[in-house]
C-alpha cells in the first residue's frame, strides 16, 4: 500500500509540474505577444514615415518565433542544464537570420528573427520575473489606453488588435486576483483565465459592433486635457534643453511617404473678423446656400509681393474691371497664433502681401530662431476663388498675347485702388516693383528664347529649378502626354492631370519610394515616390499625390513645386478664433502658367478641388471673355486614361502558381538548412554529454566514480520497476526492486556508498574492489535493459 500511495503522489506531482510549468510559459507568452503588438505600434507612430512595415505580419513573425525558441530550449533541456539550454537556441536563430535577411518576399522577417531571440533570452535569465510579468501587465493597459485614446491606435482595423485586447484581460484578470487573493489556495489557476481569452477569441465578430461613442468621447475628453497639460510642459521643456526637438504635424520637403499617423495636436489658432462662409443661391433649388471658406497656408514663403504684381499685372493685362474681380477675388486679413508648433518658418495665407508681427514688417519666409508658443503674425492676402469660372475662363486664355498697355508703376497703384480699394505703394516700392516687373518680363521672354520639351517651353528664368526631371522614368513621360492629349493650353493640362490622379486611392497606410532615403526635396526623389505610386502601389496621401503632379507637369514643360503647410475649412458658424491640428497639415502642388504667375492645385482625393468649393458668384452681365461651364466644370471632349491595373506583389509576367511555387521552394531551402542544424545540435549534444560523462568517470576520483555508477544504477532499476514509486531517499527502495541475482553485490555497493555519504572524516576510503564492484553491477544491469 505504501508502494502504492508513492507512485500516486509521484504522478500527481508529475502533472503539477506540467500544468505549473505550462502555465508559466502560456504566461510569458500572452505577455510577450502584447508587448510585441504595442511596441510596434509605438515603433510605426514614431517612425511611419519611413518604412514599410505590415504590423500583423510582423508581430506573428516575432511571437512563431519566440515558441519557437521555446520548444528548442526544452529540447536542448533535455541533454544539458536549463542555462546551458537557454542558449543552444542562439545558434539556429541566427542561421534563420542569415537565411532571412535578403528575401524580399518577407520583409522585416530576419528582424523577427532577432527579436525573438532577444526577447526568449531576456525572460529566460529576467530577475524577479513574476514580479515583472505581474507588474507589468498593468504597465502594458496603460500604454494601450494611451494609444488607443491620444494617438487613435487599436481601432479594430486588426486582428492584433483582438488579440492585444483578449491577451491584456487574461493577463489583468490573473493579476489582480494574484494581488487580493495572494494568500488564499482557492484562487483560479491561470489557464482558467486562458482557456476564458480562447472562447473569447472564437467568438466571431458581429457586423453591427457595440455603439461605445459615449464611453469613448468621455475618455477622449479626459485624455485630451491631460494630454494638453502634457503638451505644455513637454514644449516649454524643449525649450529649456538645446534647441528644442518638439515637433507635431507640420512638416518640411524631407517626407518620404511612407505610412503615416493621424494626430490632433493643436498647431495653430487663427482669428479673423470676415465670415467663415459665403452665402450663394443654388441654381436648381433657389435655396440661399453656405459655402465654407477654405485656406491654405504655406510655410516658408511669407510675403510673395512678386506673386501679387504678376497677379494684378495679369488682371490688366486682360482688362479685368472691379466688378469682375469681385467675382474671384477679395482682400482678407487674418491673425495667426502659433500652438504648439515648433518651427522657423513663417506659416501664412497663400497670396500674402503684407505679413507683420509684434516689432514689425516680416519680411522672407523665415525667422532667424525657432517660434515659440505664441508666437503672432498677422497676414494680409488676396483671397482668390481659383473655382470661379470667370477666372477659369481667364487661365485657359493666359498664353494668348498680352496688351500693348504699359503696366508701370503709377498704373498699378491707380489699378490696384480702384479694384480693391487700397493703396498699392504702402506694400510695394517703385525699386521693388521695376525689379519685379524685370523678372516677369524674362519670364515671359523666356518662351520665346528657351528651349522646348515636348513642344513647350522649359527655361522660365529663376524658376528653371521647377523643371527638373531627373529620376523621371520612360512610363512617366508617357503617361504624361497621355493624359493630356486633348488639352488645349496649360490650364487644361494642369487640370488634366489633377483629375487623373484623383482617381488614385487615398490611403494614409501607403509606402515611399523604392529608395527609402527618397523624399520631395529633389526630382530624384519626388520621381521615385511618383512612379512607384503611379504603376504599382496606386494608393497613397498627399506626397505621392503632389509629388506625381509635380513631376507629370515638368515633364510637359509647365514649371511646378511643392507647398508645404496647412489646409484649413472654417466651419459654419462663426467664432472668435479656429484651431488648426496636426490633422490640417497638407502639401500640395503649384504650377507656373504663363503670364499668370503660381496657381495652386489639389490633385489629393481625399480633399475637394478648388471648383468644388468655389464661393459662386455671378456676374449682373455677362463679360466678353470665354468662361467655363457654370459651377460643375467639366473639359468637353477631354477623356482621362484610367490608371493601370496592376498587381505589385507579382513580377511582369508571372502567374500565381509561378510566385507560389517559387515561395514554396524558398521556405524549403529555409527548413532544410535550419531542420538540419537543430539535428546536428541534438547529435553534438548526446556526443558531447557522453563524452563529457566518460572523460569524468575515467578521470574522476574513486569517491566521484562510485557516485556516478550509483546515480546510474538507480536511473536504470526506477526505469525497469514494473510500476513507479517515489525515491524517498532510501537506496533500500531500490535494493528491493533490483533483481535477485546482483542483490548481493548492490547492497555492498550502497553499504560503501552510504559509508561515504555519512561516515564524513573518519570514512575509510573507497577501495579499487568496491569501484570495481559498482562499475560490473551497472554493466550487468545495462546490458539487461
Amino acid at each position: 500500500m505504501l508502494t502504492t500511495q508513492g507512485s500516486s503522489s509521484e504522478k500527481i506531482r508529475g502533472r503539477e509540474k506540467i500544468t505549473t510549468l505550462f502555465a508559466d510559459e502560456l504566461k510569458i507568452h500572452l505577455f510577450v505577444l502584447s508587448l510585441v503588438i504595442i511596441s510596434t505600434e509605438i515603433f510605426l507612430l514614431l517612425k511611419g514615415d519611413t518604412v514599410d512595415l505590415d504590423r500583423g505580419f510582423f508581430v506573428m513573425s516575432v511571437f512563431s518565433f519566440f515558441a519557437f525558441f521555446t520548444v528548442l530550449e526544452y529540447l536542448f533541456g533535455i541533454f544539458v542544464n536549463s542555462s546551458a539550454a537557454s542558449v543552444f537556441p542562439l545558434l539556429p536563430s541566427m542561421l534563420l537570420y542569415l537565411l532571412l535577411r535578403d528575401m524580399e518576399a518577407w520583409p522585416y522577417l530576419d528582424v523577427a528573427v532577432i527579436v525573438a531571440a532577444i526577447l526568449r533570452i531576456v525572460f529566460v535569465f529576467m530577475w524577479k520575473r513574476e514580479y515583472v510579468l505581474l507588474w507589468g501587465s498593468f504597465v502594458l493597459n496603460v500604454a494601450a489606453l494611451l494609444l488607443r485614446f491620444v494617438w487613435r491606435a487599436f481601432r479594430g482595423k486588426n486582428y492584433t488588435d483582438k488579440l492585444l485586447f483578449i491577451c491584456l484581460v487574461v493577463m489583468t484578470l490573473a493579476a489582480v486576483q494574484k494581488l487580493i487573493y495572494a494568500w488564499k489556495e482557492e484562487a483560479f489557476p491561470f489557464y482558467y483565465f486562458a482557456l476564458l481569452g480562447i472562447i473569447v477569441l472564437a467568438i466571431p465578430m458581429g457586423d453591427a459592433p457595440i455603439d461605445w461613442t459615449p464611453v469613448v468621447n468621455a475618455g477622449e475628453r479626459l485624455v485630451k486635457n491631460v494630454r494638453n497639460a502634457a503638451d505644455d510642459v513637454a514644449y516649454y521643456l524643449s525649450f529649456s534643453f538645446g534647441e528644442g526637438s518638439y515637433v507635431a504635424g507640420y512638416s518640411s520637403l524631407n517626407v518620404t511617404g511612407n505610412s503615416l499617423a493621424k494626430s490632433e495636436k493643436d498647431q495653430l489658432i487663427l482669428r479673423t473678423e470676415e465670415k467663415p462662409f459665403y452665402f450663394y443661391t443654388d441654381d436648381e433649388s433657389t435655396v440661399n446656400m453656405k459655402m465654407r471658406r477654405t485656406v491654405y497656408l504655406q510655410g516658408g514663403r511669407g510675403a510673395d509681393k512678386k506673386q501679387l504684381v504678376s497677379f494684378i499685372k495679369f488682371l490688366y493685362d486682360k482688362g479685368v474691371n472691379k466688378e469682375m474681380a469681385g467675382l474671384f477675388s477679395q482682400l482678407s486679413h487674418i491673425d495667426i497664433e502659433y500652438a504648439y508648433l515648433d518651427t522657423t518658418d513663417e506659416i501664412v495665407p497663400g497670396n500674402s502681401f503684407e505679413v507683420s508681427n509684434k516689432d514689425g514688417i516680416v519680411d522672407g519666409g523665415t525667422g532667424k530662431s525657432k517660434h515659440k508658443k505664441g508666437y503672432s503674425l498677422s497676414s494680409r492676402f488676396i483671397d482668390i476663388d481659383y473655382g470661379s469660372p470667370y477666372l477659369i475662363g481667364l487661365f485657359r486664355d493666359s498664353e494668348s498675347d498680352v496688351s500693348n498697355l504699359e503696366f508701370t508703376y503709377d498704373v498699378a497703384c491707380e489699378y490696384v485702388n480702384e479694384l480693391y480699394g487700397t493703396h498699392f505703394d504702402r506694400f510695394v516700392d517703385r525699386q521693388e516693383f521695376d525689379e519685379i516687373i524685370t523678372e516677369i518680363n524674362a519670364d515671359g521672354m523666356s518662351y520665346v528664347e528657351g528651349e522646348t520639351l515636348g513642344g513647350q517651353h522649359n527655361n522660365r528664368a529663376e524658376y528653371s529649378y521647377c523643371l527638373e526631371t531627373d529620376g523621371a522614368s520612360d512610363r512617366m513621360i508617357k503617361l504624361a502626354d497621355e493624359i493630356t492629349s486633348a488639352a488645349a493650353n496649360e490650364y487644361d493640362k494642369c487640370k488634366a492631370v489633377e483629375g487623373y490622379l484623383r482617381q488614385y486611392t487615398y490611403s494614409t497606410n501607403a509606402v515611399g519610394g523604392h529608395n527609402p532615403d527618397s523624399d520631395m526635396s529633389t526630382s530624384e526623389g519626388m520621381s521615385d515616390i511618383a512612379d512607384r505610386f503611379l504603376f504599382e502601389t496606386e494608393q497613397g496621401y498627399c506626397v505621392h499625390y503632389t509629388a506625381s503632379m509635380i513631376m507629370l507637369l515638368r515633364l510637359l514643360g509647365i514649371p511646378a513645386r511643392a507647398c508645404v503647410g496647412y489646409r484649413y475649412a472654417f466651419p459654419f458658424d462663426a467664432q472668435d478664433e479656429y484651431v488648426v491640428s496636426s490633422n490640417n497639415a497638407h502639401i500640395w502642388p503649384e504650377a507656373y502658367l504663363k503670364n499668370v504667375g503660381w496657381v495652386p492645385f489639389e490633385p489629393t482625393s481625399a480633399y475637394s478641388t478648388a471648383i468644388d468649393h468655389t464661393w459662386h458668384r455671378k456676374a449682373k452681365e455677362e463679360p466678353e471673355i470665354e468662361i467655363a461651364d457654370a459651377y460643375s466644370f467639366e473639359y468637353p471632349e477631354m477623356e482621362l486614361p484610367a490608371i493601370p491595373e496592376v498587381d505589385a506583389s507579382l513580377e511582369v509576367g508571372e502567374d500565381v502558381e509561378v510566385v507560389e511555387e517559387k515561395l514554396a521552394v524558398s521556405i524549403f531551402k529555409i527548413a532544410w538548412p535550419v531542420a538540419l542544424s537543430i539535428v546536428l545540435l541534438l547529435i553534438l549534444l548526446v556526443a558531447g554529454n557522453s563524452a563529457i560523462t566518460g572523460f569524468k568517470y575515467k578521470y574522476g576520483t574513486p569517491e566521484k566514480k562510485l557516485f556516478m555508477d550509483v546515480e546510474a544504477i538507480k536511473k536504470i532499476i526506477k526505469k525497469k520497476a514494473e510500476d513507479d514509486f517515489e525515491d524517498r531517499g532510501l537506496l533500500s527502495d531500490y535494493l528491493e526492486k533490483a533483481p535477485e541475482d546482483v542483490r548481493g553485490d548492490l547492497e555492498v555497493v550502497f553499504g560503501a556508498y552510504y559509508r561515504m555519504i555519512y561516515a564524513g572524516d573518519c570514512a575509510l576510503g573507497i577501495s579499487p574492489e568496491e569501484n570495481n564492484l559498482a562499475m560490473k553491477v551497472r554493466e550487468m544491469l545495462s546490458k539487461r535493459e
